[in-house]
């Protein structure tokens, strides 16, 4: 499923920005002047589209959902939707429609929630009439339903390990695995790799191994010292941007979604209220679409999850936007406040994508569109972390490296999920063969659980809600 998934998410993904344009650009419709003004009528239009979706693709099912009903100290299965076939399908339909306009948010938390319906159907099929505990206690949905989710994103991200660790930290509040890892986390593990092994040596056997983001020299012997407090310095300043983060879209979700219309006693049905919240959606997520289009053109890097052009964020757009897996045509772009094909030239420049790339993927889940934010923070962080470096260079010589570039990374993404070690496995295992990892690691694990520590001291307010 998810192998299927992403092949059929690169097909929409290049037909809506590479293969349209290009034939409009042809027939003489598009062109250098008008260009750009096909980003934002596109994004409009996909919120439209997803507005009009969200109120006929009923039930949903969302990694909000996932971890409310996993993360109390008794599961509550209760919360997952009674058949698997709507959800699953209204699920991955609206994901689709989500990552292929453009929107900050990423198919991987729906490749979790589509795992996790998918391992507990299976389990409600196979263990129907049998006993559904295990030895010492934890409920085979729960383990079936994790296993589901770990194979799901493996199969998707194609890293191994690091979707059975992601689904089992993501439903804790702090910096940990779940209680139910005591059972789970072998079911996870084999079905982590099942789904690699499955992927690499049948569905598509040719195609690489090994991580590809490519990330710029490191300090040649960096001591320990400065190990330290580079990993304090990014631990705290992803925590501190992951705190902004989420309460900048909790205030949004309550702008946005508030109860404006009030009960009515007269209104026996409850007519105007449906009606209202139909209209609301649409214009909800329409509007949402208008402004992420309008912030698109201006800064055309900050579309999409973040994964196909993550390098030119890890490496100060040395890599051009034009040359990833979701670039797109120069001239779709020639407007940008920021040449996204050309190297930073200032820390402004690469503050400014950062911050851009926040407020769209904030834009983007305050308006509740369903998609995962791993990958869309990765990408945000890159880019401050560059400016960063650029600014201390400036003042101690120190040149622009990939260890802070990578622990801010980790750090803001770990700190908004609660997922240290996964975030960890992610960044490293999809660096490139020559990427100096004994260098980096060190840092980088620091720097994630410092953050994680950090942002749940500066606000007991989480991303997610979880139950106890």
């Amino acid at each position: 499923m998810g192998h299927v998934y992403g092949h059929i998410l690169d097909g929409t993904v290049k037909g809506v920005w590479n293969y349209l344009p290009k034939y409009l650009q042809k027939r003489g419709i598009l062109d250098n002047s008008v260009g750009h003004w096909y980003i934002p009528m596109t994004c409009s239009i996909g919120g439209l589209i997803m507005g009009i979706l969200s109120i006929k693709l009923k039930p949903s099912f969302v990694v909000a959902d996932f971890v409310r009903a996993l993360s109390g100290s008794d599961a509550d299965m209760s919360i997952f939707p009674t058949k698997l076939m709507p959800a699953l399908s209204n699920l991955l339909l609206l994901s689709l429609v989500t990552s292929t306009f453009g929107f900050s948010v990423g198919p991987e938390a729906p490749m979790v929630c589509a795992g996790g319906l998918v391992g507990k159907a299976l389990s409600n099929r196979w263990n129907h009439d049998s006993i559904t505990k295990t030895q010492i206690g934890c409920d085979r949905d729960v383990i079936m339903t994790y296993a589901g989710a770990a194979g799901a994103l493996t199969a998707f991200m194609g890293i191994p390990l690091a979707g059975s660790i992601f689904a089992l930290e993501l439903t804790r509040a702090s910096a940990g695995m779940t209680s139910a890892a005591t059972d789970a986390l072998v079911p996870a593990v084999v079905a982590s790799v099942a789904a690699l092994a499955f992927i690499r040596g049948f569905a598509d056997p040719h195609s690489s191994v090994g991580g590809h983001f490519r990330y710029l020299p490191s300090i040649p012997n960096p001591s320990g010292r400065v190990t330290i407090v580079t990993s304090l310095v990014c631990g705290i300043g992803g925590a501190f941007i992951a705190t902004i983060f989420h309460k900048s879209v909790h205030l949004l979700k309550d702008i946005l979604w508030s109860e404006l219309v009030p009960d009515n006693d007269n209104v026996k049905d409850g007519s105007i209220q449906a009606s209202f919240q139909i209209h609301r959606e649409v214009l909800v997520k329409t509007a949402i679409g208008i402004a992420v289009g309008a912030l698109s053109m201006k800064y055309p890097t900050t579309m999409f999850w973040g994964e196909g052009s993550l390098q030119t964020a890890i490496d100060g757009q040395r890599t051009p936007f034009a040359d990833t897996k979701h670039g797109l045509p120069s001239f779709l772009t020639a407007h940008a406040n920021v040449d996204p094909n050309a190297p930073f030239e200032t820390s402004w420049a690469a503050i400014q994508v950062g911050v851009a790339k926040l407020i769209s993927i904030a834009l983007a889940c305050a308006g509740k569109f369903p998609g995962g934010i791993i990958f869309p923070l990765f990408f945000a962080a890159a880019p401050i972390a560059n400016a960063m470096c650029r600014i201390v260079s400036q003042h101690l010589e120190i040149p622009v490296n990939s260890v802070a570039i990578m622990a801010l990374m980790a750090s803001t993404q770990a700190s908004v999920t609660r997922t240290p070690l996964a975030s960890v496995l992610m960044l490293t295992l999809s660096a490139s063969s020559g990427t100096e990892l004994s260098k980096m690691l060190p840092c980088v694990i620091l720097s994630s659980y410092i953050g994680v520590f950090c942002s749940r001291y500066i606000s007991k307010e989480s991303y997610f809600t979880y139950s106890k």
